[in-house]
């Protein structure tokens, strides 16, 4: 009965996969992810949640960072050359020069 039972829920709810992980140059695309260095020249980011990553002297030339969340980012030294920042949330975030942006800070480090 049991069996039968495990066997109808393993047909009902199939296993699904998990939220696809993005990786790039060995680095997760996730909150709180350590890549100081990183390449990421190019890459697209829209939308991806880097809150609070530790991206200290990444290469971000070209990246599209539009729409993404980098509250509280680490981005000291980082090559932002030509990156795309239009909606990004910037907020608290470490710019490359060393000073923190401010509370509001969208597309740009006030």
């Amino acid at each position: 009965m049991i069996r039968m039972i495990l066997m109808l829920f393993c047909f009902l709810f199939p296993a699904l996969p998990l939220s696809a992980q993005q990786t790039i140059d060995n680095c997760p695309i996730l909150p709180y992810t350590r890549c100081p260095g990183v390449d990421l020249q190019g890459a697209n980011l829209a939308g991806a949640n880097l809150q609070g990553a530790y991206l200290k002297g990444a290469k971000l030339q070209n990246a599209d960072l539009s729409g993404a969340v980098l509250i509280d980012a680490y981005l000291y030294d980082a090559d932002l050359r030509g990156a795309k920042l239009d909606g990004a949330n910037l907020s608290k975030a470490v710019w490359t020069d060393g000073r923190v942006c401010a509370f509001d800070s969208i597309g740009t480090c006030k």
